[in-house]
């Protein structure tokens, strides 16, 4: 079974204000965040990617997957 790592942010506790340890966690996990974020994004730029599809063959889905991920990395290293 996969494991998962979930990380939240701190919420400002009510009347007081966040640390500034806690502040600078948030930042950092909201960077990271949009850095993935962005990534998502740029993949589902490709159309079949974000479409729903009806396919019967095994492992399309993947292999779609990587054909737009290459793609989306492709166009980062050219840009």
């Amino acid at each position: 079974m996969l494991s998962t790592f979930i990380q939240v942010p701190h919420k400002k506790p009510k009347g007081r204000e966040l640390t500034e340890q806690q502040h600078h966690e948030n930042r950092k996990l909201s960077q990271s965040r949009v850095i993935c974020e962005n990534a998502c994004a740029g993949v589902k730029r490709y159309g079949a990617v974000n479409q729903i599809y009806c396919n019967h063959k095994n492992d399309f889905d993947d292999k779609l997957m990587l054909t737009a991920t290459g793609l989306w990395n492709l166009y980062l290293m050219v840009a």
